[in-house]
């Protein structure tokens, strides 16, 4: 039975998998065409929070690590590839690492390979209660970061169903406290935008840190969202990574 903190994109000929981890917000339906991007041999299964997409009549969570301890459940059990990377981007990315370290500790299925996108290192995150705004600043701060359209951010109703998700990620990131542990066995790539404004250059490299494997930084144009680029640059160099 398909687990819902998952949504996989069927490629019967995939003999490897990577687990996406959506930024703030974010919904699985928009990372559909990376599918393609990412050829036939690597199959895609997008992580699905409660509160959006298929989940949107669920309630949203706002603890990080109860929703990470989901997601490492869902991949232990799944019965995919035996090969498999995650990809975070933003908060995703925090996501992402925390999954990351429960597979660690409890001996589940890891991955061969880790990539945290546009996201400082989770040691260096900028505090921000911006789950706590009223409405009008709310939405002109959500306007700010970019990433999320104008015709959404002006049609009040959709803003009705969306605002508790996103008030519920910002909590999740907001009341996230990182622990040092003991460094991981799994290669951590980081990929960044030098004109990213969210992310400051110097906080990208640490992620490097937090690995007892080789990785890299690797620079991407654009700005916060560079992985949504039409050249499809992030999937490429995915793809060459893994090899």
């Amino acid at each position: 039975m398909a687990s819902p903190w998952l949504l996989e994109i069927a490629k019967p000929q995939a003999r490897r998998r990577l687990y996406l981890f959506p930024y703030l917000g974010g919904n699985p339906a928009a990372f559909v065409g990376w599918s393609a991007a990412l050829g036939p041999d690597i199959a895609l299964s997008v992580v699905n929070l409660p509160g959006r997409g298929l989940r949107l009549k669920e309630p949203p969570l706002t603890e990080m690590r109860p929703a990470a301890m989901q997601i490492a459940a869902a991949i232990a059990s799944d019965a995919g590839a035996a090969e498999f990377a995650f990809f975070g981007h933003s908060m995703g990315a925090v996501l992402a690492f925390e999954v990351l370290r429960i597979c660690t500790m409890m001996q589940l299925r890891r991955p061969g390979l880790m990539v945290a996108s546009g996201c400082r290192w989770p040691g260096a995150l900028d505090r921000d209660d911006l789950h706590l705004l009223d409405d009008a600043q709310f939405r002109d701060r959500l306007a700010g970061l970019g990433g999320t359209p104008p015709e959404v951010l002006g049609n009040a109703e959709m803003m009705r169903l969306l605002t508790p998700m996103l008030r519920a990620d910002f909590a999740m990131l907001n009341g996230y406290s990182y622990r040092a542990m003991p460094r991981l066995p799994v290669p951590i790539h980081a990929f960044a935008a030098p004109d990213d404004p969210e992310v400051p250059a110097e906080t990208v490299p640490r992620w490097l840190e937090e690995s007892t494997e080789p990785g890299a930084v690797h620079w991407f144009s654009g700005g916060h969202f560079f992985l949504h680029d039409t050249d499809m640059a992030v999937p490429a160099r995915l793809r060459e990574l893994w090899g």
